[in-house]
């Protein structure tokens, strides 16, 4: 008798303890202050210069960003200075289409912007950032295949100058960027190479199906700023896979925008490397390019 009265109170122990936890639990969450986002890219002449300007969302959202629309939005250098024009394709994306805009190396150039209504308790926001010069010079490529991995390995050949460096590698494959997302964006610095001749240094990783026979495949090579080379490694580190038990607190990339908004507006010039891709058939082995 006392063994089943026993099973019996163990059994309704464990119910409980079962349906308490699978219970559902409803927590209230703060949305935060709304912020202003800005991603800015000045180019020179054989680029179209834009900015985007977008509203922080809630964390659990799966809606796009919202655009910020009908701002005025321009680029001051000197005494001189240029509107960008709003998209009607792309509410929130702001084009420099001035033919007398040029970006000049070592200078340093300004970005101004004025909102209709307040975001983040401002109208008006503004950044700067200076223009490092083109020191990179891409003398040829390789294309590696990596079967463990089934990923391609895109390895840098060139002369590297003296002096500190922070380079940014990108890939186009028939006119399209293919490592638009973050973590497929490359950021290095020249602390191991400083002034020599570097070989085969991997600086893009792309997956198995971007790349064939017949390709064009470009890679795209910038000088930046430390400023924007830590901002991208902040970024590329908090969206990163973590250990859930070993990783830090998520936190927000330092930018350069006024009133603590986010997001970052810089200037660079790039270097292009083109090849057609003939035949990649022996995929395991180095197919170097000039």
């Amino acid at each position: 008798m006392k063994k089943k009265l026993f099973q019996s109170v163990l059994f309704l122990t464990l119910l409980a303890i079962g349906v308490s936890c699978t219970q559902r639990m409803d927590v209230p969450l703060r949305s935060g202050d709304e912020k202003l986002v800005v991603e800015g890219y000045l180019f020179p002449k054989d680029s179209v210069s834009w900015i985007r300007l977008t509203k922080t969302s809630a964390y659990f959202s799966d809606a796009p960003s919202p655009a910020i629309r009908h701002a005025k939005v321009w680029v001051r250098h000197g005494q001189k200075q240029w509107l960008l024009s709003e998209s009607d394709l792309q509410p929130g994306r702001y084009f420099l289409r001035d033919t007398s805009f040029h970006l000049i190396p070592s200078d340093t150039f300004q970005l101004k912007i004025k909102l209709q209504t307040p975001v983040g308790g401002y109208t008006d926001y503004e950044s700067r950032t200076p223009v490092p010069p083109l020191r990179i010079h891409t003398d040829s490529i390789g294309i590696e295949f990596a079967p463990d991995f089934k990923k391609w390995m895109i390895r840098f050949y060139g002369q590297d100058l003296p002096g500190k460096d922070y380079y940014l590698f990108n890939s186009r494959v028939n006119g399209k960027i293919v490592s638009d997302s973050i973590l497929l964006k490359t950021v290095r610095q020249d602390v191991f190479f400083d002034g020599r001749y570097v070989s085969g240094m991997v600086v893009q990783v792309l997956n198995e199906n971007l790349l064939k026979s017949g390709d064009a495949y470009t890679l795209l090579a910038s000088n930046i700023t430390k400023e924007y080379y830590d901002y991208l490694r902040a970024l590329q580190d908090e969206v990163a896979d973590k250990n859930p038990l070993f990783s830090g607190p998520p936190a927000n990339a330092t930018g350069n925008i006024s009133h603590g908004a986010m997001g970052f507006f810089t200037a660079f010039f790039t270097n292009r490397y083109r090849v057609t891709i003939q035949s990649l058939r022996k995929r395991n082995k180095v197919r170097r390019f000039r």
